[in-house]
């Protein structure tokens, strides 16, 4: 396979837990659906290549998660030509941070990406704390 074919792909595993490959397959197939079709492919050392049809599905997987199965997170970077496919190859894993007692005047995208890089290089948030639609805590996704 050329590597034009493998440019809209993403490796993964998922930590902690084994998860059978059926189950990889039926869960983010129907989780994915509907943003564009993905191919789940088995790799080695319990890793997994999702390709997709296009880098706009890819590209909203990566942003809309982290994505689990099984109470197992997945952990997900974007295929590069000639790179491991092995769990190795992971140098960091995102993880999701509860901010509490956020200043209201902090409560914007640029404000909470402030108070978040203290912890982390921020990722992404919830729907909800995008939204402005809860302000008890915000929610943030960071590396």
């Amino acid at each position: 396979m050329g590597v034009k074919e493998w440019s809209n792909a993403l490796v993964g595993y998922f930590v902690g837990k084994r998860i059978p490959f059926m189950i990889v397959k039926e869960q983010l197939e129907k989780k994915w659906r509907k943003w564009g079709g993905v191919s789940v492919i088995i790799g080695d050392n319990e890793t997994f290549l999702f390709k997709f049809d296009n880098s706009a599905t890819r590209d909203l997987v990566l942003t809309n998660g982290p994505w689990e199965v099984w109470g197992a997170y997945l952990m997900l970077r974007q295929w590069e030509k000639g790179m491991s496919l092995s769990k190795d190859s992971f140098s960091s894993i995102p993880v999701w941070v509860k901010l509490s007692n956020v200043p209201y005047e902090l409560w914007t995208k640029s404000g909470l990406s402030y108070v978040a890089s203290a912890l982390g290089v921020p990722l992404c948030m919830d729907t909800a704390t995008t939204a402005s639609n809860r302000l008890s805590f915000a929610r943030v996704v960071l590396r």
